[in-house]
């Protein structure tokens, strides 16, 4: 991506630290055409477009710390009115100690946790059907203010989070994490593994990646969510909940992927078993295609079909999206 700067300067910390901080912009934007049989999907063209600021500084110590705001338009399948809105904003610090992130980041569990999704649609429809997970467990059930620390030795990584409940009505969500990147027999591997509790909801997920030196990669996610009723407690799906009783649902998906040169297909599968009497399970199957113009375009087309989709969950029984990323 392509990064305009837009100044370079040097401050003046507290008890006389010297810093040398630079601010860069970057920006990214869609333009296409979706559709689909989902409520309030019709046959329309797309656009979408996000500018992120991203701020980097070194102390005299050598101690690094950065951060990134992002501003993007509303617009999306549905809506009647466009707006903006601020997102992903998140500043860190950074050293031998280790980094610690604030802001709207992701937790350990889904820091630790490879997706089992590749490529990228405009309306990224392969990766939201009704079976789609994201490996997010719990994060943003609060105010989405996200404390991380992460440290890393050699191959490994492990992090801790927390994200409070402002009120003080419900605990504190807690996470651990911890992955590997490495060889393994001839294939580039990536594992992780996470727990996410605020003690009346859990999530446990694990997930791994590999990919061979001609191109094809498979992923493979699992995650389990346990939910009582106690007052004030998560939920994880309303439309699923039954009363006085505890919700255990599993989620298992499956991914493969295969690039060429400047093309990269990709396809998964995903289902939920929400071992509820009578409530059908959601599963859903994706494809994705992309191809890499250069310059900073990619053309893209993604397709998503769904069974049983819940709400909350998946967009409807198929959606699919095609058009360009542009990246500055």
């Amino acid at each position: 991506m392509k990064k305009i700067l837009l100044a370079s300067t040097a401050l003046v910390g507290f008890a006389g630290a010297a810093a040398a901080a630079e601010i860069t912009l970057s920006g990214y934007a869609e333009i296409g055409i979706d559709g689909g049989n989902a409520v309030g999907y019709e046959t329309q063209f797309h656009n979408d477009w996000q500018v992120n600021f991203n701020f980097s500084g070194t102390m005299d110590s050598g101690v690094e710390f950065g951060g990134k705001v992002q501003i993007e338009e509303t617009n999306g399948p549905g809506a009647t009115n466009g707006g903006l809105k601020i997102d992903d904003e998140a500043f860190w610090v950074s050293g031998t100690f280790g980094k610690v992130t604030l802001g709207e980041t992701a937790g350990a569990l889904d820091w630790a946790v490879p997706d089992v999704y590749s490529g990228s649609g405009i309306s990224d429809d392969h990766s939201t059907h009704a079976g789609a997970y994201w490996n997010t467990g719990m994060d943003g059930f609060y105010d989405n203010q996200i404390l991380r620390y992460e440290y890393s030795f050699g191959d490994f990584g492990v992090a801790l989070s927390a994200e409070m409940d402002d009120t003080g009505v419900q605990d504190t969500i807690w996470a651990l994490g911890g992955k590997w990147a490495g060889q393994l027999s001839g294939l580039d591997v990536t594992a992780g593994l996470g727990y996410q509790s605020n003690g009346g909801a859990d999530t446990v997920s694990v997930g791994a990646t590999a990919a061979m030196s001609n191109g094809l990669s498979f992923a493979l996610g699992y995650a389990q969510f346990n939910s009582d009723t106690a007052p004030g407690g998560i939920v994880f799906d309303t439309g699923d909940f039954v009363s006085g009783a505890t919700q255990v649902e599993n989620w298992m998906g499956v991914g493969v992927a295969y690039t060429t040169g400047a093309l990269t297909v990709g396809a998964n599968y995903s289902v939920y078993g929400a071992e509820l009497a009578g409530v059908p399970d959601p599963s859903g199957w994706g494809l994705v295609a992309n191809y890499d113009l250069g310059g900073g375009a990619v053309a893209m087309a993604s397709y998503g079909a769904s069974d049983n989709g819940v709400a909350g969950n998946g967009k409807g029984d198929e959606t699919w999206s095609i058009g360009l990323g542009l990246s500055f």
